[in-house]
Formats: structure tokens, C-alpha cells, sequence
């Protein structure tokens, strides 16, 4: 190891390592902290070297000291799991060192915000050698290993995992690792000593510092000459591809998609983001097929013990089942996206998300017993864990049998926030309970605040009781409650609303309340509400509400108030098209996809479905619309393709 400064992670990693190293040798380059320390306590080896900007010299001064058959290099912010120590043993005890060979192995990135919102990556590092075999390190930053005159250096990959959290945002911020790495770099384009390895390591730097342009400058430069069979070679171009996603460059997506990465179509990675293309064009059904044959892909890996993933993990499974999800709800195939929402949430059951989107589909659409069974097969509600978080789904999505069934089990309810107890309180028609909540030194963020208040106002109107609603809203400081809190007790005290201007400007916070009212089931008062603050905005909102629910019938009579009114938004628009389609009423939904480009015609993923149930007369127009809005993209293949099967039909061809 090379360390300097490194006191709050140094224990992290040498507490993973010390049962497994039969040494550990660090070099300090200058550390003001505790660090030199902690790693005597660890009965490290350790040696001081003055820092020179070169990261290859100070390894190998590392390396001059080791005294044992194999080395493994870590850095600080690294760390080895516990659950992996088995197939380390059996790895070094059974490998034979061979001199011209080093092991590449996968170091998984922690790189989000927070601790408990972490982005996953994923990237191949050669880390582990032979000593006494003349292997040391070059390249002043990230730098590689080599054997110089020696011969070549061969790398394998092996599957031993090492744990990387050293670009987690906080992390950069404290070592100020962008400023030095930049100086190192800017010193090598200076003497012009750039390899394309160090162009993609660079590239990889600007992405972390969010200078898309810069990265995606490095990452072109760096694929110009490089052979694929480079280790890094995948995560640069991956890195690029989803970089023009980013900046919608769909042409250069398309580019790279087909003439490069298709060469690694034998790992799911090609086909989740060949999959990505398409339903960012709008061509839905091929994107379903390429994001199910990412899972079959996967699978098929699995099975023969292969390496799952090119690049990044949930493009092997998470990915592309959240994909398929959004893309059956969106075509009514609810039953085949509540099979998916299952597996995944079968897969990684800790995830609030999912489970919350399931629960709320089934609510709606199947009894709370059988709701309660398909939960009991997925969860433990022995375990308090498990419970708690079904307690607080249900609680979130106002499913009074659920929060009934689960309150039973999870016993005390000294934990539960304000916002919490208000919402139990409203859900289980509790007005004396509701009426002693207290907000005093609770510390609520700007959205808690509002959905706080979201179950105060349903109390208020559900039990007549605006004075409880005055009361919470004294204790908040969200800038929209105050007004909205005018609307509520307006309605209960049946006063004059507020001008029709301010309901529409406040009606997604509006919808909040009326959602809520269903919820509970109080019916009565959710029609005097719709009724009292009806606008446009709500009542459009409201319909693609129970449309995302199933509840087909309800949102078309809502549909149906807005289309005689003309005032259907972009979003009800979209769902009456898909709607139609699904009914086959095609001249129908080509009609309500048309007044939606009219109103955006910057989406792009409309046009296909646009021009393929248009009318003759309307293909032609439809055609010429999106080659005028995006010249760019009507030379990607698979839309060239399209485009040109279209006009055959307008001419009378055969497709």
C-alpha cells in the first residue's frame, strides 16, 4: 500500500486484509495524521518516501520490501469482504506463479452521493502478481504494470472481488484527488506522454468531476487505435455510449452501439443498452425483446460459472427488468409486468422502490388477503426488518388492511415519526390521535413537509377540523403550505376559493390530498373535493393516476371530461394513444399521438408509433415532420429502416 492521510479508511482496510496477508507493507508519503499509527498497530511494515507526483515510483518502493510469493495492492479506501476470504485461500494455495502472467480483478465503485444511495460500478484493475519476477509498476497516474525488457505481461482475469469507495463525492471532496490528479496529467500532456490507457483513465476523471465534454473528448481519443481485447477497452466504450446518451446523441449511440460494443453481444450488457436505443426511439417491442434477452444472457453466464456482466452489474438483470416493467404497464400488460416486479423484488427484496410500486398496482387490482400471501412469500415478518418496512409501504400508499395485518407484528409505535403517526392516524380513522399529534422538534425536509401536511389536510377535511390543520401548518416552513392551507380551510368552511389560476398552480400538491381521500376510501368527500377544486391540471392528473393503476374505467371518465373540454395534457394524450392501440383502434390513437407531438414535438419516442398507425396521407406528413425536427437521427439503422418500410406502404408496397 501507498497512504498519506488516511486515518478515517486505514482501519476499514487493514482489518479486511490482516487474516489473509502474511505481511503488510505500507509507504507513507507524508502523512500529518494519525495514519503511521494505526498501521503499527497493525504490526505493518513501514517506510516513508518523498512524494514526487509519480504513483509508479511509490509503488514500486512498496514492492522493493515485500518479501513474500505473491503481492496484492491496495489502496486505502479498499477493503476485502469477509464472505470472499474462502476463495482467496483456495486461489493462492492452488495457483502456480508464473513470470509473465498478473491477475486483473474486479474492483466494485461505490460512487453516489450517500452511503445509502450509492451508484454501482464496476472496473478491471490488475492488482494481484508473482513477487521476484521483475513485474513493477510505469505510468506516473493509474498506473500499470510491466515487465520492460523482460517480455510481455499477460493479464487474467480472476473472480475476486475488491471494494472500491474512494470516488464516493464526500470522499473527492475531503483528499481533493481531482486537483492532484489533474496536475499529474497535465504534466504528461506537456512532455506529450499519453498512452490510450491513460486518455480513458483521464476520460474517467472528467466524469467524476461532471465535465461531460471533456470526458467524452478523452474517451474518443482513447479508442482510436487501442485493441479490444484491452481490459479497460468495454469500460471506456461503455463510458462513451452512456455519455451520448446523456447529451442525446442518439447517432453516435447508434455508431458505437453497432460497430463496437456489438462485439461483445455474448454479455448482456450489449443488449440492455442496444435495448435503451430502441425505446429511447420510441420502438418499444424490439427493446423488450433485446432487454429479455439481456436476462437470458445473464442467465446463460450464470449457469456456466462465466463472468455475468461486461461493465455494469444491473445491466445483467436490475436493469432491464426495470425496463420491462415501465414498458408493460405503458402498454396494459400489467399482468407481465407484475410477474417482473416480482422477480426482482424476489432477487433484492430490500428495495422500497419496487416493492412499493407492486403494492400499490395490487391494491388496486387484487384483495388485501391475497396481497398479504404474495408479500408473506417474498418477506419474513418474523423478522423485525421485514416488517417494518412492509408496515411503512403499506403506511406510505394508505392501505389500511395492510397497516392493520402488519401493526400487529411490529409492536411498539414509539419509532414512527409525525409524519408517520399522522398518516396511521388518518388511514385507521383515528381523530383522537390525529388531533394530539405533535410536531414540536421534529426536523422535517422541504418534501416531508408537504406530505405532512398532505395528511393534515385530509384529517381536516375528512373530520371537518381545519383548526388541528391551522395549527400544523404553524410548525412548517414550506413555502407553498401557507397558501394551500387558504384552499383547504376555504373548501371546509365552504368560503370562496381562490381564483381559478391559483388551483391550477397549486394542483399538484391538490392531487396529493384528493389521492389520499381515495386511499382511505372516503369517497364522499373525494367527490366534494374534485368538485370544489376542480381544474384541468387535477383532473388530468387524476386520470393518469388511475390509468398507471389499472383502473381503466375511472380514468376514462375523466379522459372523456377533459376531451369534451379539449383540455387533455401531453401525458393524458400519450395514454389515450396507447389505450387505442391496444383496443386496435388505430386512426384513433395515431389522432391523440399527433396532438401530442403538436404539443411536444421534441418527443422523439412518439414518432414511431406516430407513423406506423397514421393514415397514408398523414405518414408522409409524419415522416417529414421528424426528419425536420431530428435530421440527426433518420440515419440510425434500425430507424432508416423503418422510415424506409413506411414509405413503401404509402406507395402501395409490400412490407
Amino acid at each position: 500500500m501507498i497512504v498519506r492521510d488516511e486515518e478515517k479508511l486505514l482501519p476499514r482496510c487493514l482489518d479486511s486484509v490482516t487474516r489473509l496477508a502474511d505481511e503488510i507493507i505500507i509507504v507513507d508519503t507524508g502523512s500529518t495524521d494519525r495514519t503511521k499509527e494505526i498501521a503499527t498497530q497493525y504490526n505493518a511494515k513501514l517506510f516513508d518516501f518523498s512524494w514526487s507526483n509519480d504513483f509508479a515510483a511509490a509503488r514500486n518502493e512498496s514492492i522493493l520490501h515485500a518479501s513474500g510469493k505473491w503481492i496484492l495492492v491496495l489502496d486505502a479506501d479498499e477493503y476485502l469482504a469477509e464472505d470472499d476470504y474462502d476463495k482467496w485461500n483456495e486461489f493462492l494455495n492452488k495457483e502456480k506463479p508464473v513470470e509473465h502472467l498478473a491477475y486483473t480483478l474486479p474492483v466494485i465503485n461505490f460512487t453516489g452521493d450517500k452511503e445509502y444511495q450509492d451508484e454501482i460500478t464496476t472496473s478491471p484493475v490488475t492488482r494481484l502478481f508473482p513477487n521476484f519476477k521483475g513485474i513493477y509498476f510505469e505510468r506516473p497516474i493509474h498506473e500499470q504494470l510491466t515487465r520492460a525488457q523482460l517480455g510481455e505481461l499477460y493479464h487474467k482475469s480472476i473472480a475476486l472481488n475488491i471494494y472500491h469507495t474512494g470516488y464516493q463525492i464526500q470522499r473527492v471532496t475531503e483528499k481533493n484527488k481531482h486537483e492532484r490528479n489533474m496536475s499529474i496529467f497535465n504534466e504528461m500532456k506537456k512532455h506529450d506522454n499519453m498512452s490510450d490507457y491513460d486518455w480513458f483513465t483521464l476520460g474517467n476523471q472528467y466524469r467524476y468531476a461532471k465535465n461531460e465534454e471533456e470526458a467524452i473528448r478523452c474517451y474518443e481519443l482513447a479508442l482510436q487505435e487501442t485493441n479490444l481485447n484491452s481490459a479497460w477497452y468495454p469500460h471506456c466504450l461503455v463510458g462513451l455510449i452512456s455519455l451520448y446518451f446523456t447529451q442525446k446523441r442518439l447517432d453516435l449511440v447508434d455508431k458505437y452501439t453497432n460497430n463496437q460494443l456489438s462485439k461483445f453481444s455474448n454479455y448482456a450488457d450489449y443488449h440492455t443498452i442496444k435495448g435503451i436505443q430502441y425505446e429511447t426511439m420510441g420502438f418499444f417491442e424490439q427493446a423488450m425483446s433485446c432487454y429479455l434477452e439481456a436476462i437470458n444472457v445473464a442467465e446463460q453466464r450464470a449457469s456456466m460459472d462465466q463472468e455475468i456482466w461486461l461493465v455494469e452489474p444491473s445491466y445483467s438483470f436490475e436493469t432491464p427488468v426495470l425496463r420491462l416493467v415501465e414498458l408493460y404497464f405503458q402498454l396494459n400488460d400489467n399482468q407481465q409486468a407484475i410477474y417482473w416486479l416480482s422477480k426482482l423484488l424476489q432477487k433484492n427484496n430490500k428495495n422500497p422502490q419496487v416493492l412499493l410500486k407492486l403494492v400499490e398496482w395490487l391494491c388496486q387490482n387484487d384483495t388485501p388477503d391475497s396481497v398479504i400471501s404474495l408479500l408473506n412469500k417474498i418477506y419474513d415478518i418474523r423478522d423485525k426488518a421485514d416488517c417494518n418496512l412492509l408496515f411503512k409501504v403499506s403506511l406510505v400508499l394508505g392501505q389500511v388492511e395492510l397497516v392493520r395485518y402488519y401493526l400487529e407484528s411490529i409492536g411498539s409505535l414509539d419509532h414512527l415519526s409525525s409524519l408517520d403517526q399522522m398518516r396511521l392516524a388518518v388511514i385507521t380513522d383515528n381523530k383522537e390521535m390525529w388531533l394530539e399529534i405533535s410536531l414540536s422538534n421534529q426536523e422535517l425536509d422541504i418534501d416531508n413537509q408537504l406530505q405532512l401536511w398532505v395528511q393534515a389536510a385530509v384529517g381536516a377535511i375528512h373530520w371537518n377540523n381545519h383548526l388541528k390543520l391551522i395549527q400544523v401548518v404553524d410548525e412548517l416552513q414550506n413555502d407553498e403550505v401557507p397558501i394551500l392551507t387558504t384552499i383547504i380551510v376555504a373548501m371546509i368552511l365552504e368560503e370562496n376559493l381562490p381564483d381559478e389560476q391559483v388551483l391550477k398552480s397549486h394542483a399538484s400538491s391538490l392531487f396529493l390530498v384528493a389521492k389520499q381521500l381515495f386511499l382511505i376510501k372516503d369517497f364522499e368527500k373525494f367527490d366534494q373535493f374534485i368538485n370544489v377544486m376542480r381544474s384541468s391540471e387535477l383532473i388530468n392528473q387524476l386520470a393518469n393516476y388511475f390509468y398507471k393503476l389499472n383502473l381503466t374505467e375511472m380514468a376514462l371518465n375523466y379522459y372523456s371530461i377533459l376531451l369534451s373540454e379539449q383540455q387533455l395534457d401531453f401525458t393524458s394524450l400519450v395514454n389515450l394513444g396507447r389505450y387505442h392501440v391496444n383496443q386496435h383502434y388505430y386512426e384513433d390513437a395515431a389522432g391523440f399521438f399527433g396532438e401530442a407531438v403538436m404539443l411536444e414535438p421534441k418527443t422523439k419516442n412518439l414518432y414511431y408509433s406516430l407513423i406506423r398507425y397514421a393514415n397514408k396521407e398523414r405518414k408522409s406528413q409524419y415522416i417529414t415532420k421528424f426528419s425536420a425536427e431530428f435530421p440527426q437521427f433518420v440515419d440510425i439503422i434500425f430507424v432508416r429502416d423503418f422510415i424506409n418500410q413506411e414509405k413503401k406502404q404509402i406507395k402501395g408496397g409490400h412490407l
